[in-house]
């Protein structure tokens, strides 16, 4: 077994960098999504990457910083997954969207009663006004009634 300790001390210096506009890039060699890693709005670290399908960056959902991390110390050891990494802007990348799936179910949050588009916009909002981070993010929400969704629709408003 290695010693890794090194490895661990490089992987929190560069975290303890990290910041919502100055991130770091672990480039994956066995997928094409790179994981582009930031500090979100609580200080949690969140990632973004790139969808060639939708056309724009999307950030995934707040993961235990731990997973997030050991791709990182596995880019500086050398596992054969990722080739390395380097720090990235985020003003260079451009800023992620919501998936919002033509018209899919809205919400309204049972704590502030916004309405959103979809529950992948939603999870964004509790993780980022309320630092609510859930995987029942459903708890926090409050289903519109199908007439009010297509009313809306037919008004101009967006789904």
């Amino acid at each position: 077994m290695t010693d890794r300790s090194g490895d661990n001390r490089l992987a929190d210096t560069i975290l303890d960098t990290l910041t919502s506009s100055v991130g770091v890039r672990v480039i994956d060699e066995w997928t094409s999504s790179d994981t582009y890693l930031f500090r979100g709005p609580h200080g949690r670290l969140e990632h973004l990457h790139y969808s060639e399908n939708l056309d724009h960056w999307k950030r995934g959902l707040y993961q235990i910083d731990g997973v997030l991390r050991s791709k990182l110390v596995d880019s500086i050891v050398g596992h054969p997954q990722w080739s390395g990494w380097h720090y990235v802007r985020r003003d260079k990348l451009g800023e992620p969207k919501p998936v919002v799936i033509g018209i899919s179910e809205p919400f309204r949050c049972k704590v502030c009663d916004e309405r959103f588009p979809s529950g992948n916009a939603f999870g964004w909002h509790l993780a980022d006004v309320h630092e609510i981070d859930t995987e029942d993010k459903m708890d926090y929400a409050v289903p519109e009634p199908e007439e009010q969704h297509t009313l809306a629709k037919w008004a101009g408003g967006s789904a």
